[in-house]
């Protein structure tokens, strides 16, 4: 399945199909405090993610962060926050007919702390001829000043930083399957090399959907903590790299994180999934 893009001047990459039909699109304008990817729409049209939802409204498709930064909030946009600056408009070009590549270079940053990283992030996106569609995300980021990256502990909530993904209303039925084979409504820092969550969908009788994150092992703290919360109209999960503990980084110091994102219409079961992760850990960085 071959794509195109429209970058646009209000900050904003559209991704489409040949015949213009949407499939996805990464904001970055200015008024958003983080950039992320909405909507995410399958191959047979239907619209996975959520948006500024009205129970958090910072919750933005699939985005990236960290919930405290030199105890500077960069997660809930409740003033002072930190935010995610761009530096350059991104850069967007085609790596083959069926994938598009973006690089954005951000600078985080806050009234408290000043700058604390700048960020060199890259994304493939990939449209596959089965309907799967892939997000090859990499984030690198450069401190800037000697930091703790920190989060809130978890005791019925918390635990949540990095790469996190919620779905929107019209998923539902859901629950997270993992490595093992089994499910789950619920993930509070168990470490698995990916997660997945399936649902239902509305506009069809018995629609299907899933969308799963696997973690690359060269990450920090790989394999990956995992948060997430499945059922009753909020489905979110996230790979939480600081869910046990935070972590002290020196200036000058480079973080780099690699993810890759698969969704589509119907469900994967563990044994296809877990190959699908292999992978993506056997590809090249």
């Amino acid at each position: 399945m071959s794509l195109s893009f429209r970058q646009t001047f209000d900050g904003r990459i559209d991704l489409q199909a040949a015949d213009g039909s949407p499939i996805a699109t990464y904001r970055f304008d200015p008024e958003l405090p983080k950039p992320c990817f909405h909507p995410l729409v399958t191959a047979a049209g239907r619209q996975i993610a959520g948006f500024q939802m009205s129970d958090h409204f910072w919750h933005r498709g699939l985005w990236f962060t960290i919930k405290y930064i030199n105890k500077t909030n960069f997660w809930e946009e409740h003033p002072p926050f930190g935010i995610q600056q761009t530096l350059a408009q991104p850069h967007c070009h085609f790596a083959s007919p069926q994938s598009v590549r973006i690089v954005h270079n951000l600078r985080w940053t806050s009234q408290a702390t000043g700058p604390v990283f700048n960020e060199n992030r890259e994304i493939v996106f990939n449209a596959q001829s089965d309907g799967t569609r892939a997000i090859d995300w990499s984030s690198s980021l450069t401190t800037l000043q000697d930091l703790e990256l920190d989060r809130t502990p978890y005791t019925t909530w918390g635990g949540y930083s990095g790469l996190t993904f919620r779905a929107s209303r019209e998923v539902h039925g859901t629950a997270f399957l993992l490595p093992d084979g089994q499910t789950a409504s619920a993930l509070t820092g168990q470490p698995y090399p990916w997660a997945l969550l399936r649902g239902l969908i509305d506009g069809q009788p018995d629609a299907k959907i899933s969308l799963g994150i696997i973690d690359h092992p060269a990450n920090p703290r790989s394999p990956s903590p995992w948060y997430g919360k499945a059922g009753q109209s909020y489905d979110f999960f996230n790979a939480a790299f600081l869910f046990q503990e935070p972590m002290t980084v020196s200036s000058g110091q480079l973080l780099h994180f690699r993810y890759r994102v698969l969704y589509r219409d119907g469900w994967w079961e563990a044994p296809e999934f877990t190959a699908l992760a292999q992978s993506f850990v056997n590809s090249p960085s």
